[in-house]
């Protein structure tokens, strides 16, 4: 029994000092540098819970980041305090505050039964791409990490804006890729597989501290199952993403 949970032990450190290793690392194409990148999220807290490691790649290599929430999470009544959270999460992961904007939109409201219209969320994300000139947009790929039908919904929306033709051509669209629970809940582990994908993003020490310091901002929805997955979630440490391909 004992050489067994030795080796488990064992085998589970040395992931840990692998991934810690591979902190501070990415992978994208060069080419990428100063460019304009929008994030589209579903609900406040979704930037900081998700996309916090390449937001603050991007905010060290492009010129302007971005991002449209479109709704404000008033599923519980208390859309006008995540409102502010949200205002207060993005300054801290780099946002200006003038690079946020929360979309609201009656026909898009926080509801886990209720699939958003794609062609309504298009019509958001077109709208704010254009108004801003982003270069790249980044988004929820079709099973939204969590299984939010919401972020299912936006994902669903981004890519209805570039099959329908109404994106501008010269804009690229990436989506954060969902994993399977036992990576989802693997922190640094999931670091060394990660770096093996075509487009990732390790935070380093300082960007992890800036992505919690963002969480902690969404104090109302800091229950004890969110501040473990704080703890746990690869996504507060590590992304990786896709492009989409039409």
């Amino acid at each position: 029994m004992y050489p067994v949970l030795i080796s488990i032990c064992f085998t589970i450190t040395s992931y840990i000092i692998i991934g810690i290793f591979y902190l501070g690392t990415s992978r994208w194409p060069s080419s990428y540098q100063n460019k304009r990148v929008l994030f589209v999220t579903a609900h406040p807290d979704d930037e900081a819970m998700f996309f916090g490691p390449t937001i603050r790649y991007f905010k060290s290599i492009a010129t302007e980041i971005y991002l449209l929430c479109l709704s404000n999470g008033d599923y519980d009544g208390l859309g006008q305090i995540r409102s502010t959270e949200l205002y207060k999460s993005a300054a801290k992961l780099g946002f200006r505050s003038s690079n946020v904007k929360l979309a609201n939109n009656p026909n898009l409201q926080d509801d886990p039964l209720n699939k958003w219209c794609k062609a309504e969320v298009a019509s958001e994300v077109v709208r704010y791409t254009k108004s801003v000139s982003a270069d790249i947009v980044i988004t929820f790929d079709k099973d939204g990490v969590s299984g939010h039908v919401n972020h299912k919904s936006t994902a669903e929306g981004v890519v209805h804006a570039v099959t329908s033709n109404t994106l501008p051509d010269n804009v690229i669209v990436y989506q954060l890729n969902s994993v399977n629970l036992l990576r989802k809940y693997s922190s640094f582990l999931d670091c060394f597989l990660s770096s093996k994908g075509t487009v990732y993003n390790i935070g380093s020490f300082a960007d992890i501290i800036h992505i919690q310091s963002a969480m902690k901002a969404h104090r109302s929805q800091l229950t004890w199952f969110r501040k473990l997955y704080v703890i746990f979630s690869r996504y507060m440490v590590v992304n990786t993403l896709q492009s989409v391909n039409v």
